[in-house]
């Protein structure tokens, strides 16, 4: 039986641990495994069992990220079932069952939703140039989802850590550009810029740096994504009370609560 690897990359907390626990409920733990790195040590309440004991201090838009997502995917390919491995951020939540997602994911597949590296995004890159040919170089959400063949190729050989070392958000362009570099770019399924096609939905304001966080949500917007094609969905703050929700809830749980 396949597994999907549910790999949590948080800083100290899982915002909507609540939320997590109902998706997993009720369903066969043969078909799932919960990988946990941490940056700071906070009891969970739920998922504590989870967390990883070899964790490592990790800052925004630094190398430090991807030598965590790697020693994720590390611990998750020690079983052998795990055919998927999912990014999933302290702030995430899933807008699909459990089942759906278990059943919508195609063995042969990664998932990445794609970003335009032109003009100044790829100044990032200049440095890469030493060791990778400019037409390899891509960018993408960190929040991708590997299979199991794409994910050995990412930590068979990490050289590429020494390569990415020096460069602002490594996490955005390492694992895409491996793809690309290992001429697997047939076999992943992708998505553009910040739209609700992505396996993980992110609102992205244009000309910010960063992500808007919803610290609340109305209930049309989230039925909005919840009718979209995003599996998951980020940045949702903790004081955003989506338990609240029954729609949402029902979806989520396989016992439609």
């Amino acid at each position: 039986m396949k597994k999907i690897a549910f790999c949590f990359l948080i800083y100290d907390i899982i915002n909507h641990e609540e939320i997590w626990n109902i998706f997993f409920k009720n369903i066969d733990t043969n078909k799932y495994n919960i990988y946990i790195h941490y940056k700071t040590n906070v009891p969970l309440k739920y998922f504590e069992e989870y967390k990883l004991k070899n964790c490592i201090n990790t800052q925004w838009g630094h190398i430090s990220l991807v030598k965590a997502q790697n020693i994720l995917y590390t611990e998750a390919l020690k079983d052998t079932q795990n055919e998927h491995f999912i990014n999933i951020s302290g702030s995430c939540i899933p807008l699909k069952s459990f089942d759906f997602i278990y059943n919508y994911l195609s063995t042969n597949s990664s998932y990445f939703n794609m970003m335009d590296i032109k003009g100044h995004n790829f100044l990032r890159c200049n440095d890469l140039l030493k060791y990778i040919n400019k037409d390899y170089i891509k960018k993408s959400s960190q929040w991708c989802i590997l299979n199991r063949k794409h994910t050995i190729k990412m930590i068979d050989n990490v050289d590429y850590i020494e390569w990415y070392s020096k460069m602002s958000c490594p996490d955005e362009h390492c694992y895409i550009t491996n793809i690309y570099r290992y001429n697997l770019q047939d076999e992943i399924i992708t998505t553009e810029g910040f739209k609700c096609e992505a396996t993980t939905f992110v609102d992205h304001t244009p000309f910010h740096c960063h992500p808007k966080s919803f610290n609340e949500i109305s209930d049309n917007d989230l039925i909005y994504l919840l009718q979209s094609k995003s599996l998951f969905a980020r940045k949702f703050d903790k004081e955003c009370n989506l338990l609240d929700n029954n729609k949402y809830i029902n979806l989520i749980s396989t016992l439609k609560l």
